[in-house]
């Protein structure tokens, strides 16, 4: 228990000063290793080298590489304006765009940066132009990123699933899918009633020959994301092999229709592997850190005290739990907490008896609320250099679309089927 709680010190002192994430984890199991002597320091090596072996992390750069290309070869902006088609002709109709642009993007990289930037630079132009104001259109693109990582694939699933094998990835896929379209349409219910308050400019009325050119353009777009949902949910593939086959696609597509040179290739595999370098370099570091975990028994302590609190009474553990991970994902970065709590968060639904599909979508929902909320939102910081405005500003334009999905977590937290409906349809 008492080099538990020097862990826990060492690593959030190192937060404390501001220190990468990854660092501090590294810094928190070099710190209880050189004064504890347990193991040999060559275990940092060891287990974070066997961290970033797992397979289905293979999945990442194929994804993020199809972000990427999606991008180049313009079919981000082909589904923005398949959005602006289906919902343009509303009162708000340019900001349930964004929305629903955010939507579908959810279904290409899995990443809530990639989309935030994607569509933010896509939009932004256009919905200041419409009449609304920078920093709501900056915090409604923020929060829409957020579905990245929720509506699949997402690599925070991948991640989840590889750390925490209780449940599978396709389990996690076909999960998300209602969560992510129930905040997706949170989010437009405060875009509506927002949007009273601006003076917007309505949207002109597309001719049915200009409607249907903007479905064609778009069905290529939507055909990456088919590929890999049929894949994975068939037993076609693998969540890797999938993710391999989609940024094939895209970069064929490229190729035949004249968008893709081989330079542009060249540069999209390199911030691929930038991308890439990052989200190694925390499950790295994770690697240690997750080890003493499980060696000083910090799931079972947890679980314990989570099961104890609630006297068994499984609803009301959920609710302190969103709530704990709503707060964790304001403060850390979301994806390192996906790697540091995972088996905690399986440990506590075995001692709970709750559903393990069911605690790992909650807490992964849970945890993304983080990436559009001060102090350390990645979407948050991303936009704010699109927008050119004071994060301030953004992040009080932020709070509405907190609490709209806030209140969709705490729904999926009392009523399990809302998140176990499809997997159970289809048999997971």
């Amino acid at each position: 228990m008492t080099d538990l709680i020097w862990l826990g010190l060492a690593f959030l002192g190192a937060l404390a000063l501001s220190v990468d994430i990854a660092l501090a984890m590294l810094f928190a199991t070099t710190f209880i290793l050189v004064t504890g002597g347990l193991v040999p320091l060559h275990l940092i090596a060891e287990k974070a080298v066997t961290q970033v072996k797992l397979f289905p992390l293979l999945a990442i750069p194929g994804f993020i590489l199809m972000g990427e290309l999606m991008n180049l070869v313009g079919l981000t902006r082909a589904l923005g304006e398949l959005a602006r088609l289906i919902v343009g002709r509303w009162r708000s109709g340019m900001g349930a765009t964004s929305i629903v642009a955010c939507m579908f993007f959810g279904g290409m990289t899995g990443s809530g940066l990639a989309e935030t930037v994607a569509i933010g630079t896509l939009m932004i132009p256009l919905l200041t132009r419409h009449g609304y104001p920078k920093p709501f259109s900056a915090a409604m693109i923020a929060a829409g990123g957020s579905l990245g990582p929720i509506i699949p694939p997402s690599i925070p699933m991948v991640i989840y699933a590889s750390i925490a094998p209780t449940v599978s990835v396709s389990a996690l896929f076909i999960g998300g899918i209602v969560p992510g379209l129930l905040i997706g349409m949170s989010f437009l219910l405060v875009v509506v009633l927002r949007a009273r308050s601006f003076p917007v400019i309505e949207d002109v009325e597309e001719d049915p020959q200009s409607a249907l050119r903007t479905v064609l353009a778009a069905l290529p777009a939507l055909a990456a994301p088919a590929i890999v949902l049929y894949s994975v949910f068939g037993g076609v593939a693998t969540v890797t092999e999938a993710s391999v086959l989609a940024a094939a696609f895209v970069t064929i597509y490229g190729f035949v229709t004249g968008r893709l040179k081989f330079d542009a290739l060249g540069r999209a595999a390199m911030d691929t592997a930038t991308s890439t370098g990052t989200f190694g370099f925390i499950i790295a570091a994770a690697g240690p850190f997750s080890f003493f975990l499980a060696l000083f028994d910090a799931p079972g302590l947890v679980s314990g005290v989570l099961t104890d609190f609630s006297g068994g009474n499984t609803v009301l553990l959920m609710l302190v739990l969103a709530v704990i991970l709503i707060a964790l994902g304001c403060m850390v970065e979301a994806t390192s907490l996906v790697i540091i709590l995972a088996p905690i968060l399986a440990a506590t639904a075995t001692a709970a008896g709750i559903d393990q599909l069911h605690m790992a979508l909650v807490s992964i929902c849970a945890l993304m609320l983080g990436l559009f909320t001060p102090p350390v939102g990645t979407n948050l910081f991303a936009i704010t250099s699109i927008a050119g405005e004071p994060i301030e500003r953004i992040a009080r334009e932020t709070i509405p679309f907190v609490i709209a999905a806030a209140l969709v977590v705490a729904l999926m937290a009392v009523f399990p089927s809302i998140v176990l409906i499809l997997p159970k349809l289809l048999g997971h």
